[in-house]
């Protein structure tokens, strides 16, 4: 039972670090959950509602948020992670993106985009084991431009011809993945602590998304043979975007390059998680509200998010 429960950890410490901190800005990160144990695939639903106004820390009154800017993204995952050894590990994951927006300014608007996202592979390396069944993991690899760039704002009367970068399902960019996760098993009580950063390149029409540490502290407990419950804190990090081209900031003007305003901040999660395990087979909901936020200028954030998850290991 006690190695049951040591992949039933291995499982959830992944799901509710890094990769899921920020589904509004999944550009910068799309990782999803990973396993630290041996071969499975996963199926993950993630829902993200995102429409309050924040001015720096603070949320702006609703009557005070006159875009009425707001956006909603469901996220359908697949991810596979392949056992070479007992410390290596290699991990592939594929998101499909559905999204849509809404402005409220008077004048109602909307726009849509879906499909596929960019996938990341990585591979992962247990460094070292201690006593009391400590495990320390590093890992690396890349976020490869899969997802397509079709997404542009109407030109035409009432459109202002940029691209939104949250509506766009790729980055078009070939970035770089480091990090490490730090685990530890006492009893029926377990821990960890991971950290993700993302080194971002330029992409699509020279903008270029800022780079992202993503961060996890979590613990849980075993209720049950068949269950298990989880309390954590994911944050993400993310660097200022860039427009390398000046297209974004000076749509048919004078090219020139510069930072994009209102991007870049810092926002951290509460998430509880509960999960039944039958045999190999394992079913997770978690749910994330945000506990602290500072972001640079005015941006529209996460309300909440909730994530379904279903693996099979084999």
């Amino acid at each position: 039972m006690k190695k049951v429960f040591a992949f039933v950890f291995f499982v959830m410490i992944a799901w509710a670090g890094y990769a899921s901190a920020c589904e509004f800005c999944t550009l910068h990160n799309g990782l999803g959950q990973y396993n630290i144990g041996g071969d499975f695939y996963s199926i993950t639903e993630r829902y993200t509602s995102a429409s309050a106004a924040v001015n720096g820390g603070q949320v702006v009154p609703a009557g005070s948020n006159t875009d009425g800017y707001a956006i909603q993204i469901n996220t359908v995952q697949f991810l596979y992670q392949h056992s070479y050894s007992d410390d290596l590990k290699g991990v592939f994951s594929l998101p499909y993106f559905s999204k849509h927006s809404s402005l409220n300014n008077g004048v109602d608007e909307s726009d849509a985009d879906s499909g596929i996202g960019d996938a990341t592979a990585m591979l992962k390396y247990r460094a070292w084991s201690g006593h009391s069944d400590q495990h320390l993991w590093v890992y690396g690899g890349f976020k490869l431009p899969t997802g397509a760039y079709h997404y542009t704002a109407p030109s035409g009367p009432g459109g202002t011809g940029l691209i939104n970068p949250d509506l766009v399902l790729g980055t078009g960019s070939l970035d770089y993945l480091v990090g490490f996760a730090y685990t530890q098993n006492i009893g029926s009580f377990s821990w960890a602590f991971d950290t993700l950063y993302k080194i971002s390149n330029e992409g699509y029409d020279g903008y270029q998304f800022g780079n992202v540490l993503n961060w996890g502290l979590s613990g849980y407990y075993r209720l049950h043979n068949s269950w298990n419950a989880g309390l954590g804190l994911v944050s993400e990090l993310t660097a200022s975007d860039v427009d390398r081209s000046g297209n974004f900031l000076n749509p048919g003007g004078i090219q020139a390059p510069g930072v994009v305003p209102n991007t870049g901040g810092n926002v951290i999660y509460g998430q509880p998680t509960i999960q039944y395990v039958n045999q190999n087979n394992y079913i997770d909901l978690s749910y994330q509200l945000p506990v602290y936020r500072y972001f640079t200028g005015v941006q529209t954030v996460v309300d909440s998010k909730i994530i379904i998850a279903y693996r099979h290991a084999f």
